[in-house]
């Protein structure tokens, strides 16, 4: 029961993880600058770790390098995943964003597992695993179709930000399965987690500084006219939401398995996304729930279920 109450939570961290750095967004004008201070709050905390745990801060980087170059993907996967989600809970808001990822990261997830990519193990493509996506594309339907009064015009579905959350799914299925097989090649979750954190900070700090080069303030900084909110520490929390994510999912993988830990993520995450939205959290636009999109996201996790356990 601890290890579901954790799969949960991580889920839970996934997404309000989001709604802060969306927050965040807003004071330092910059999804650049807000996903670089994840980054560092993350790899601070994580040091800090290793070395009260081993006294010293070694990392096998030789070791590493003589793996595929396509290792190192992590951490630019990570810096996709934390600027897309700043950039589409707005948009989309809390479920909506979340849904889509999750879609993104289904399809994504069964096509390293056909051609088992990134040191995956295989897993065949199926006429069971197939319905079962059929089941989430069904509930994203759902979940993201915006019903309206008769006197109140249907908004319009922002097409290309539900383009870039499906994106934003496709960086976390890599950086699930290439982190995976990093974590194998190191022998720790916190030493290949920093590992990824190192490359993610590494290269927000080069983008940050191209954008610069050839656009001055304007590259990094946002041109909008929205009022700028006091600083609130949490506002550089979202570092911390992002461990919780990792070294919980690292801990109940090996107790409940792949399969049940992904559904107790997708609980976690598709009801605290909807809780966010219900609430107007940090901001976000206030969306009710509607029996509708409880549908969806029973459909969702359905088809995961058929495709995890099946």
């Amino acid at each position: 029961m601890l290890a579901l109450a954790i799969g949960v939570i991580a889920g839970i961290a996934s997404t309000v993880q989001a709604s802060v750095n969306t927050e965040a967004r807003r004071f330092f004008r910059s999804p650049f600058i807000t996903a670089g201070l994840n980054f560092m709050v993350a790899w601070l905390c994580l040091a800090a770790f290793i070395i009260f745990t081993e006294h010293r801060l070694s990392i096998p980087v030789g070791e590493i390098a003589k793996n595929p170059p396509w290792i190192w993907l992590g951490g630019v996967c990570a810096i996709i995943i934390v600027t897309l989600n700043i950039v589409c809970v707005p948009k989309l808001g809390a479920a909506g964003n979340v849904m889509i990822l999750n879609f993104g990261q289904i399809v994504t997830g069964l096509v390293i597992d056909h051609f088992a990519l990134f040191g995956a193990d295989e897993a065949r493509m199926s006429f069971t695993r197939l319905a079962g996506a059929a089941l989430v594309f069904a509930g994203l339907i759902l979940v993201t179709r915006e019903k309206s009064s008769g006197d109140e015009k249907r908004k319009s579905f922002p097409v290309l930000y539900a383009i870039l959350a499906f994106i934003d799914g496709i960086a976390c299925s890599t950086q699930i399965a290439v982190n995976g097989t990093l974590r194998t090649v190191v022998q720790s979750v916190s030493k290949a987690t920093i590992v990824s954190m190192s490359v993610a900070f590494i290269s927000t700090a080069v983008v940050i500084a191209v954008l610069t080069l050839f656009r001055e303030k304007n590259g990094i900084f946002d041109q909008t006219a929205d009022d700028r909110p006091d600083f609130k520490v949490w506002m550089i929390s979202g570092g911390l939401f992002a461990l919780t994510v990792v070294s919980g999912n690292a801990a109940v993988a090996p107790i409940l398995g792949t399969g049940l830990s992904t559904i107790t993520n997708l609980i976690g995450m598709m009801a605290s996304g909807l809780a966010i939205d219900a609430a107007g959290f940090l901001g976000i636009e206030k969306k009710p729930v509607t029996l509708q999109k409880i549908a969806g996201m029973l459909l969702m996790l359905g088809g995961t279920a058929l495709i995890s356990f099946l």
